[in-house]
This record gives C-alpha cells, sequence and structure tokens, in this order.
C-alpha cells in the first residue's frame, strides 16, 4: 500500500510541475551604461517580440521589462508561448521567430529617451523553449 502512495504522490507531483512550467526568455547584455548621465531613473528597456512564423500570427506583441542600471540580465516570462505550444488548432507546429531588443533609456532629457541600443534575433521551437534553451547573451549597444 505504501508504494502505490509513494507512486500516486510521484505521479502528483510530476504533473504539478509539467503545468507550473515557465517558458522564458533569457537575455543579457554588456556592461555598458552608454555613457548615460543617469539622474537616478534612468534604466534598461527590454523588448521581446515573437512570431509564429509557421502558422503567420504574433504571439507576443511587444512585452516590455524596465530593468535597473547595474543589473544585466533578465528572464522575461512568455507563457503565451505555452499557450501557442499547446494549441491543437494550429495548421502547423509552431516555429518562432524571437526578436529582442536592450535600450538605455537615460533620465537627462524630459521625458527619458533611449541612447543606445542592441538588437538580436534567432528562431526557436517548442522544444527549445521547454527545454530553457532561449537565450540571448550578450548583445553589444550600438
Amino acid at each position: 500500500m505504501k508504494k502505490i502512495l509513494l507512486l500516486v504522490a510521484a505521479l502528483l507531483f510530476s504533473a504539478a510541475s509539467v503545468f507550473s512550467q515557465t517558458y522564458v526568455v533569457s537575455v543579457s547584455w554588456e556592461h555598458n551604461e552608454c555613457n548615460c548621465l543617469d539622474q537616478g531613473n534612468s534604466y534598461y528597456g527590454v523588448k521581446v517580440v515573437i512570431q509564429d512564423v509557421a502558422n503567420d500570427m504574433v504571439v507576443v506583441e511587444g512585452k516590455e521589462v524596465k530593468v535597473d542600471f547595474g543589473t544585466y540580465t533578465v528572464d522575461v516570462s512568455v507563457p503565451e508561448v505555452l499557450a501557442q505550444c499547446e494549441d491543437q488548432t494550429l495548421q502547423f507546429p509552431p516555429n518562432f521567430k524571437v526578436m529582442v531588443g536592450v535600450a538605455v533609456i537615460c533620465d537627462y532629457t524630459i521625458p527619458p529617451e533611449s541612447i543606445c541600443n542592441a538588437y538580436q534575433s534567432h528562431n526557436y521551437t517548442c522544444s527549445d523553449f521547454a527545454d530553457g534553451n532561449v537565450n540571448f547573451t550578450d548583445l553589444q549597444f550600438e
């Protein structure tokens, strides 16, 4: 009886962990504030856009995250991708083009403005997201 209870508990735990899985886009960039004369309210603006190119659909239209100076990495949660991967009504298996931009938003002007930016795009599959392999590393500012 104990073995059955342990087996049921293990199955429930593994099912809960699968359903609680979070899909993220991991982004890191060079340690550079682009000579911003920060007055305390400057930040990095990170924007993620995701298209399902196989089904010609925009999945994430433009999720933006603000990151304080001194931090050079962020995980952007994209649960919309999980929903797209689980959608059984799609004509083709999803294939995602993920576009990421990072900008230095400097507060020396009102309103604060972007003074430099970095951009990358890559293609990923549902498996890449499930395995946590959607990474943009060391973006370089122009």
